[in-house]
């Protein structure tokens, strides 16, 4: 990789040309520079400041390795792979949780990287267009909790955008046997990346047949089966079903129509303006050569509707966001001329400096009066909760004390509260993993998969 000349900035025709040339060191550079620098000027701020929900899953890596046992010792309605994860940072660190929260930050910052490095290289196979590829990885900036979170520790939605934007790739690639590793692990991190796996599938099958897609499924087999083997081998199947599968059922949230559109201006601001800009390139691109872009907008699509299922911050939408970036991308390549180019880039640029400032600060008009507003039509998602335990600790102290809590229920969210409580359960208990129902999880399951019952 040779080091670029320095950047022109005479004229805009001549940074977009050197841009082009050298988009492989701008993109990778780029990624890695912002979500890095980021990451560094806001743990400065906050030092081994710690998210509780990273707080969780980082101290439940650590528990998994002395004694804890996962989904019984620990209720977590996330699939289990951000804890083989953490539980391997948390060897990695022997002990140290200082340490092992620089490593969570690490595994944050490379997740992201590497998630907007795929979303730029999909739009370059897609596309063959260069620039477009950097304005597609470019336009990921706009979910700005990619860039302004990770000094706060690892999330799985961070893995599930790596793997899944990985997945679309190798499956461009033609590579559909990794691509259905990918697309499998991104669900093993994040219920909603199942979505993105049968998507990968229809891709792969659409590009080579009937072998493509076998070979996506078996990937997605194999990553399946490992992940789910140990929980079948130590008995713990039902309480990864429980919490897993039936828990995120439960704990959709309720919200109305006009509530739900307010968040989004709260949450994305002018972030949203990209929605427009994508749906344009799909409608461009499908009308010039739909075959091949055909599954570009109904991945786009599919995952606008996750806005009415789980949406409790603008992290929630990344795996969509990977779709409108994709769209800006496609978009850019369809204007083909540099100028045409080049203002649609600067229009982005000007949309991700007005997001970061949205929402890291309220220095733009509107921003207080959005989330008025939204506060007004919004609802109550649970009511009536259990209240804590007495003198329970929160997550940060249970994470720098390394305690091993009396409770399977420590982390004492929301929504494990609301699972308790309609399911007849308590959330005083010293393991959780129990079938809720009188009725026994085979002939339950069968049941709630018959559509005529």
């Amino acid at each position: 990789m040779e080091f670029p000349d320095a950047v022109p900035v005479d004229s805009t025709r001549e940074l977009h040309d050197w841009l082009v040339d050298n988009w492989w060191v701008v993109l990778v550079a780029g990624s890695v520079g912002v979500v890095g620098l980021a990451t560094v000027v806001k743990f400065a701020g906050s030092p081994f400041y710690i998210h509780k929900d990273s707080a969780l899953f980082q101290h439940g890596g650590w528990y998994i390795l002395n004694g804890g046992t996962l989904y019984v010792d620990i209720w977590d309605l996330k699939p289990p792979l951000i804890y083989w994860v953490s539980a391997v940072l948390a060897l990695l660190s022997f002990g140290n949780m200082a340490v092992l929260q620089i490593y969570g930050i690490i595994a944050a910052v490379a997740a992201v990287s590497g998630g907007i490095i795929f979303v730029g290289l999909t739009a370059h196979r897609l596309t063959d267009d260069r620039f477009a590829a950097l304005v597609a990885a470019g336009s990921m900036l706009l979910v700005t909790s990619l860039y302004t979170f990770p000094y706060a520790g690892i999330r799985p939605k961070y893995f599930a955008f790596l793997c899944g934007a990985g997945a679309l790739y190798f499956a461009l690639e033609d590579r559909s046997l990794a691509s259905g590793v990918a697309a499998a692990l991104a669900a093993g991190f994040w219920q909603l990346g199942g979505l993105l796996a049968f998507l990968v599938v229809a891709i792969n099958a659409d590009r080579g047949g009937a072998r493509g897609a076998g070979r996506t499924i078996a990937g997605g087999l194999v990553v399946t089966v490992l992940t789910v083997l140990p929980f079948v081998l130590t008995g713990r199947t039902i309480p990864l079903f429980v919490e897993v599968v039936l828990g995120p059922i439960y704990g959709v949230e309720r919200y109305t129509l006009v509530g739900r559109l307010l968040t989004l201006i709260v949450e994305l601001g002018p972030g949203l303006l990209l929605v427009p800009i994508a749906f344009a390139g799909y409608a461009l691109a499908i009308r010039r050569d739909w075959r091949t872009y055909w599954w570009v907008a109904s991945g786009g699509g599919l995952y606008s509707l996750q806005i009415f299922l789980e949406f409790q911050g603008t992290i929630e939408l990344v795996l969509f966001f990977v779709f409108l970036a994709l769209g800006a991308g496609v978009l850019t390549a369809e204007l083909s001329v540099p100028s045409r180019q080049s203002t649609l880039a600067g229009v982005l640029v000007v949309l991700i400096l007005l997001s970061g400032l949205w929402a890291e600060s309220s220095v733009i008009p509107g921003n207080d009066a959005a989330v008025d507003l939204q506060e007004d039509h919004d609802i109550p998602n649970y009511e009536d909760l259990p209240p804590d335990p007495p003198n329970s600790p929160s997550m940060q102290e249970i994470y720098w004390e390394k305690q091993k809590p009396d409770n399977c229920h420590y982390r004492l969210g929301h929504k494990q509260k609301y699972f308790e409580m309609v399911t007849g359960g308590s959330i005083n208990k010293t393991t959780c993993g129990q079938w809720p129902y009188d009725r026994e999880p085979l002939p339950w399951v069968l049941d709630a998969l018959n559509p005529l019952s």
